[in-house]
């Protein structure tokens, strides 16, 4: 046995030890005092199933809270972003399709492969539910949950629409993953618990991620909208309602969505062009090649194929493509910005013009709904506003539609030095930039105003700049 431990913790030189997506992965911890601890992929505590593992913490968590009292735990599981890979065999069902020879290249493997991760993390989840004491296991394997028996709320949300090769039909994975289209921001929603009365049914209303806010203070017995500052502009709405009354009318009213181009460092505006084939877009949204190559993707920044220098936006990628004889790609928006009601959606996608070189923006309109199994989708032939009249209510809808859009966009304030975003430059600001400064070797944190990965002298200055500054809007 000692032999055995010995090579676990010094392994022979010609074992590898390297990340290996959901099964041998460095771990980052974030301490509540703002420090950070870094699992090298050498400890056994990076080794196993991600899914498994981030369960494991999930429980650990909750059996170390003192009886009686109240906890919340927040628990996101990697699962199923990329790189896809087959779960163990203890997770999926006796029947499941054998993986072995997937090349994870075909859509059809990939869609087998998102499945399986999805079915792993779902019984992963049971197995949380009943380690928390929440759920039992029948006779035959499954779960008996009855969550009016609880005195828990459990509430499962996806963060953002499903990657594009794993779409399934009637979505489109053309305008998935990274858009503002339906299939990229329609995501499932379930929400259980003792309160939920006459469980078992779908609300037929729109839910934002913000209102999450609103229904964590609620179960807490809060107003958020009576606690936070108005000058705070929150956005979220009330769930309860919906949870407790069957039949409750709609609360939000619209519901905004908004995408961009990630932020590059201090000497780039953008990150570094990444091409994904299996959309033939460039996207500006990475900024390592190693999180480009792990979508798929083919990186044309730094050391990649287009040389050590690379190249520095998606206009240049078309240009080394055409240069070499090969077809262009499509590049993607600047920014993309959503808007809709009950009925209709605006989408107001900004485009980069190579040739101009100007940002070029252009509204669409479409007609949608939730309708099973066929909801109407956001999609390219369904845009409204390129048929040459609108009908009075289509023109009335677009017109409520651009107004209240224009007025979200208005709203943002930009307060330089304000690191903690209650809108006031002050000495909290500059405690706060000496926590994040001395903590993680000051690398990027909410304080890194100037986005060079680095939260140091630079940025104290561009607080000091704008110390007393009250970007606050008048109360009316």
């Amino acid at each position: 046995m000692a032999q055995i431990a010995g090579l676990a913790t010094n392994p022979p030189a010609r074992v590898r030890q390297c990340q290996n997506g959901y099964y041998t992965s460095q771990l980052i911890i974030n301490r509540p005092d703002a420090s950070v601890e870094t699992i090298p992929v050498s400890d056994a505590r990076g080794r196993g199933y991600r899914s498994t593992i981030e369960t494991d913490s999930a429980v650990n968590w909750i059996n170390q809270q003192a009886p009686g009292q109240p906890w919340m735990l927040s628990l996101g599981y990697s699962a199923i972003h990329t790189p896809l890979q087959p779960p163990p065999i203890s997770l999926l069902a006796t029947d499941a399709a054998e993986t072995g020879a997937y090349t994870c290249t075909g859509t059809a493997e990939q869609r087998v492969l998102t499945n399986q991760m999805t079915e792993a993390m779902d019984k992963e989840i049971g197995r949380l539910l009943v380690e928390a004491g929440l759920a039992k296991r029948k006779p035959d394997g499954s779960l008996d949950y009855r969550p009016q028996d609880t005195n828990t709320v459990v509430v499962i949300m996806a963060d953002n629409g499903t990657y594009g090769p794993s779409v399934k039909a009637p979505f489109n994975l053309l305008r998935a993953k990274g858009s503002a289209y339906q299939t990229g921001v329609w995501v499932p929603l379930i929400v259980a618990g003792p309160m939920v009365k006459e469980p078992n049914r779908d609300v037929p209303h729109m839910v934002n991620s913000a209102d999450m806010f609103s229904l964590f203070g609620e179960i807490a017995g809060i107003d958020v909208q009576q606690k936070v500052p108005q000058a705070r502009g929150l956005d979220a709405q009330p769930i309860l309602p919906y949870l407790t009354e069957p039949g409750h009318a709609s609360i939000r009213k619209t519901n905004f969505t908004e995408i961009g181009t990630n932020i590059g460092s201090i000497n780039a505006e953008l990150a570094p062009p990444c091409v994904i084939p299996s959309s033939n877009v460039c996207v500006q949204l990475f900024p390592q090649q190693g999180v480009c190559e792990d979508q798929g993707g083919t990186w044309y920044g730094p050391g990649g194929v287009a040389g050590g220098a690379g190249l520095t936006s998606c206009c240049a990628v078309n240009d080394y493509l055409t240069a070499q004889g090969d077809d262009a790609v499509d590049v993607f928006p600047h920014s993309q910005r959503a808007l809709r009601d009950e009925q209709y959606k605006l989408v107001r996608i900004e485009r980069l013009n190579c040739a101009s070189g100007q940002v070029e923006p252009a509204d669409e309109l479409y007609a949608i709904n939730e309708a099973s199994p066929l909801p109407k989708l956001d999609n390219a032939p369904g845009n409204l506003l390129a048929r040459k009249t609108l009908t009075a209510e289509q023109q009335k809808h677009y017109a409520a539609l651009v107004s209240g859009m224009n007025t979200l966009l208005d709203s943002k304030i930009e307060c330089p030095g304000d690191g903690n975003l209650d809108l006031v430059v002050d000495n909290t600001d500059i405690e706060n930039w000496k926590r994040f400064s001395t903590r993680n070797g000051g690398n990027s944190s909410w304080y890194d105003f100037n986005h060079d990965g680095l939260t140091n002298e630079a940025d104290l200055a561009i607080i000091r700049q704008n110390l007393g500054k009250d970007c606050r809007p008048p109360t009316i």
